[in-house]
């Protein structure tokens, strides 16, 4: 039952993509509301990724030039630019490129995990192995057409990072380095199971919220379009834990010129965490900048 504040889903237009070829569909009604976006919330709540992308890699860029930071702040916007494309095609291919910038994005995350305490042959032996290992995981998928093993493959690699985290956290003394750190780790993670937990709501309860969003109708119903706010709550996990990425392998650098504890988290009037640094830390002679 719609109000004159909404008004009901109803029409469907033809898909200007053609026929479905992905092996996913998800909750959303699709081509509602054009027939170039089969999911419209799913498609736009991808924008987070890019924004929160965006805010990552300037910030970096701007203080400490980490290349690993930046390559991983960059596969968070390809996440957001692939599960666009599947979103609003439901094309496979789309489909192949949204699930395979999850697992790149987190390789990358691994990367920058376990190499900043590397020498240089040792970082490149790793990022070839990494790369090797996603390459395979993603032609298997082609061939295979089996999501399953995506979503096996990239829990395994969320609970990897999670756990490189944990260890270097307990490596650092008590301090206000670490009440940061330990902080970016409980919020990102609370964050970021939430949006898990309403995927799997989306996924195993999807005919009773089609028949809410019905009696909603547009614009109301879009609030319970839970895998849309999976893409947002997800972003947003992710974004801390790079933030807390970040700051562990500043704590894992020797050649820092200032007080380690004078890097410190920060918010801004949107309440958009970043690290706040008393001056940029690039320097011509820095291995920050080559990892």
């Amino acid at each position: 039952m719609t109000s004159a504040l909404s008004w009901p889903y109803g029409h469907q237009y033809a898909s200007a993509w053609g026929a479905q070829t992905s092996t996913v569909n998800f909750c959303e009604t699709d081509y509602y509301i054009s027939p170039y976006i089969a999911e419209f919330i799913n498609t736009i709540s991808n924008f987070s990724y890019l924004v929160l992308a965006w805010y990552g890699w300037r910030n970096t860029s701007k203080h400490t030039g980490d290349n690993a930071m930046l390559s991983s702040y960059a596969q968070l916007a390809f996440v957001g630019v692939g599960s666009t494309v599947f979103h609003a095609t439901l094309k496979f291919s789309g489909q192949i490129a949204d699930e395979m910038a999850m697992l790149y994005a987190t390789a990358t995350a691994i990367y920058a995990l376990v190499g900043v305490r590397l020498e240089l042959l040792q970082r490149i032996v790793l990022g070839i192995a990494l790369t090797v290992a996603v390459t395979i995981i993603t032609i298997a998928h082609v061939y295979q057409d089996n999501s399953n093993m995506h979503r096996l493959c990239f829990a395994f690699m969320v609970i990897g990072v999670a756990a490189r985290c944990r260890w270097l956290i307990c490596e650092l003394k008590s301090s206000p380095t670490k009440r940061d750190v330990a902080f970016l780790a409980i919020v990102g993670s609370i964050i970021f199971v939430s949006g898990y937990g309403l995927w799997l709501v989306d996924e195993h309860f999807c005919s009773v919220l089609q028949r809410w969003r019905a009696a909603l109708g547009i614009p109301f119903g879009f609030l319970l379009e839970l895998h849309g706010w999976w893409h947002v709550l997800t972003a947003i996990g992710v974004y801390y834990y790079l933030l807390l990425v970040e700051r562990l392998r500043l704590c894992s650098q020797h050649a820092l010129s200032l007080n380690d504890n004078d890097i410190r988290v920060s918010f801004n009037m949107l309440g958009i965490p970043s690290l706040h640094f008393p001056r940029p830390l690039i320097q011509p002679s820095s291995n920050l900048v080559l990892k």
